[in-house]
């Protein structure tokens, strides 16, 4: 995925500069990938994936917040399930 450091929400835009361990021009890409093979959770990959189906170029912040959201809820079901 690749966004503008311009589309992050503040929180994103703190996360990305903390793993670059540098600030981002407004107009910079951010590029968001793997490295390792099987490094991203499963969560994470269904997440990209659901995004990726609904043009995730053609997807707001907000839309992909809402997306990160209900993969993480989805996730929360999932361990709260196990648990019990």
């Amino acid at each position: 995925m690749i966004h503008k450091a311009k589309d992050l929400t503040p929180d994103q835009r703190v996360v990305v500069e903390g793993l670059l361990g540098r600030s981002v021009a407004e107009n910079e890409a951010i590029s968001i990938r793997s490295l390792v093979p099987g490094s991203t959770p499963e969560w994470l990959m269904e997440s990209w994936e659901s995004a990726e189906c609904q043009d995730v170029d053609g997807l707001s912040t907000e839309d992909i917040d809402a997306e990160i959201a209900a993969a993480r809820k989805a996730r929360r079901s999932l361990s709260q399930t196990v648990e019990q």
